[in-house]
């Protein structure tokens, strides 16, 4: 697959993660947004799936700090770590 940019008329500006579990029986989908209190998340886990995401405001160090503590565990997580960490500290448009 080729990366391309995102035409800016789809921006959103969110960014999606997804935390891979073994065999897949516990991922969770996080989508965050950047807020003016921290970074707005809605996660999905089994336990919602079919009733919508928890909502949250959490800094960016303890959200990356969740991200590297799921690393640690061996989990991987899409994106990376270092590209949740550069989104957090880009420029929104």
């Amino acid at each position: 697959m080729t990366d391309r940019p995102v035409p800016p008329e789809m921006e959103t500006g969110e960014l999606a993660v997804h935390i891979v579990s073994d065999k897949g029986a516990n991922d969770h989908v996080l989508l965050l947004a950047r807020s003016s209190a921290g970074v707005r998340v809605r996660e999905w886990h089994p336990g919602n799936w079919s009733k919508g995401p928890d909502e949250s405001v959490v800094s960016a160090s303890a959200l990356l700090a969740r991200l590297e503590g799921v690393v640690s565990k061996r989990q991987r997580i899409d994106p990376d770590v270092r590209t949740v960490r550069e989104w957090l500290t880009a420029t929104p448009r």
